[in-house]
Parts: structure tokens; C-alpha cells; sequence
């Protein structure tokens, strides 16, 4: 997949709710590029699947904007390894916790057939 479709990809799936809860998009920018540019925008756009330069330009900026607060792929695949291994500690916990539960209770009714 080419990181232009994985980070349309990313910032869809971020983004994809909000960006559908939001008002149409009213306002223009824009930018001069020379001819040159214009072709090789073109060209990227094209081999990559993008409809526009404007897609690109905005998939752009929302790696950037993403990567500034910190959901950068990376920065989300350190995220969910962090809280899986608090998971598994928690797991631990609560198996254990269970374990003394149950000896107890065990214990309890053995005591009550002594």
C-alpha cells in the first residue's frame, strides 16, 4: 500500500466520523506551483489513486496537524502496546485475585465439613 493511501487510510479512520459531522467546506486556498509542479503533483495523484491536488494537499496537512498531536501511526501503535501490556497486567491481577477467592471459599467449606 502506498503512504499516501495508508495515511488516507489513517487519517480516515481518525477523522472519518468527525469529518462526516462537519459543515461543508466553504473556504478556498490556494497556492501558486509552477508548471513543473502542477505536472508533478499530477502525476503523484494519478499513480497514487488521489483525485486532486486538493487531497493531497489536505491529506497532507492532516498527517502534519495529526502528527503534532501525537497520532501518528507510530505514535498510536507505541499507545495500544502500552495499554496492552497493562491489560495483560491487569489480567494477572485479577486471575490471582481469583485464585485467593477461591481458596478461600474452599477453605471456608472444608472447615464447615470438619
Amino acid at each position: 500500500m502506498s503512504r499516501v493511501r495508508e495515511a488516507r487510510d489513517f487519517i480516515g479512520s481518525i477523522c472519518g466520523a468527525v469529518m462526516s459531522l462537519t459543515r461543508s467546506r466553504t473556504k478556498v486556498v490556494y497556492f501558486r506551483v509552477s508548471e513543473a509542479e502542477f505536472e508533478r503533483y499530477m502525476a503523484f495523484c494519478r499513480s497514487q489513486g488521489v483525485r486532486s491536488i486538493s487531497d493531497l494537499a489536505r491529506s497532507g496537512l492532516e498527517i502534519l496537524v495529526a502528527e503534532e498531536r501525537g497520532y501518528t501511526l507510530t505514535g498510536l501503535t507505541e499507545r495500544v502496546t502500552a495499554l496492552s501490556g497493562l491489560i495483560a497486567g491487569l489480567s494477572g491481577t485479577i486471575q490471582g485475585l481469583t485464585e485467593v477467592v477461591s481458596n478461600k471459599k474452599l477453605d471456608a467449606t472444608l472447615e464447615k465439613g470438619a
